[in-house]
């Protein structure tokens, strides 16, 4: 029989082992409570957007669009009719306007120049980047018109934030897009993607082909 002393000390060793490789990994602080942290990231960008809107439309009236980089989309998939909640919206901040006049359709598809982050962490201040376009991660040359080389999705390929958002892009806009977990990957992980992750996009919507016509190989590798 074990002397309880020995086990008390057996249990502190393991206890402060365990510690000391948190403190070196960062494992345990930095994705604890994921959700909670993701879900009021997500409110309080969802607050500062309508916040936006609201005074650019007491100023400006229709015009407030003008005046305002922050927009607020339904999910497509929301029945007509329907009220949004904040689970059923898209954030959107328009980093710059396109001049072209049509949207791509749900059966469409688009070349784009994007980049996908999860939330700011002690180890990731600008948040850990999960997927983009071309070879270089660096946002500098994913958007640059000489370095950047897009990526051919499928609108209806995606996760229903992204294909919410690109559904309402003109060609030349280039969005960062807020998409509530609900949205995204939902309850599940992504390959290194937590479940319940916020999911912050840029975009920047390049062409766009209706159904049944192939895009030129040659186009979907430059600008």
């Amino acid at each position: 029989m074990k002397h309880p002393l020995l086990t008390l000390c057996l249990l502190l060793c393991l206890a402060a082992g365990l510690a000391s490789c948190e403190e070196e990994t960062g494992v345990a602080d930095e994705y604890a409570g994921w959700r909670a942290r993701n879900e009021a990231a997500f409110a309080d960008t969802l607050a500062k957007a309508r916040t936006a809107i609201a005074e650019a439309k007491a100023a400006h009236g229709d015009a407030w669009e003008a005046h305002c980089p922050w927009r607020l989309l339904r999910t497509y998939a929301l029945p007509d009719g329907a009220a949004a909640g904040s689970t059923d919206t898209v954030c959107v901040y328009v980093v710059a306007s396109g001049t072209g006049s049509g949207s791509p359709l749900y059966t469409d598809s688009v070349r784009v120049n994007y980049l996908l982050r999860e939330l700011p962490t002690a180890s990731y201040p600008e948040g850990r980047m999960h997927d983009h376009s071309g070879y270089s991660e660096r946002p500098e040359d994913i958007f640059s018109p000489q370095l950047g080389v897009p990526a051919t999705l499928r609108v209806s390929n995606t996760v229903e934030g992204f294909t919410t958002a690109v559904m309402h892009m003109h060609i030349g806009d280039r969005w960062r897009v807020y998409v509530p977990w609900q949205l995204g990957y939902g309850d599940q992980s992504a390959q290194q993607l937590p479940a319940y992750s916020l999911l912050h996009f840029e975009i920047e919507l390049k062409a766009y082909y209706r159904a049944g016509i192939v895009p030129d190989p040659w186009l979907t590798q430059k600008k």
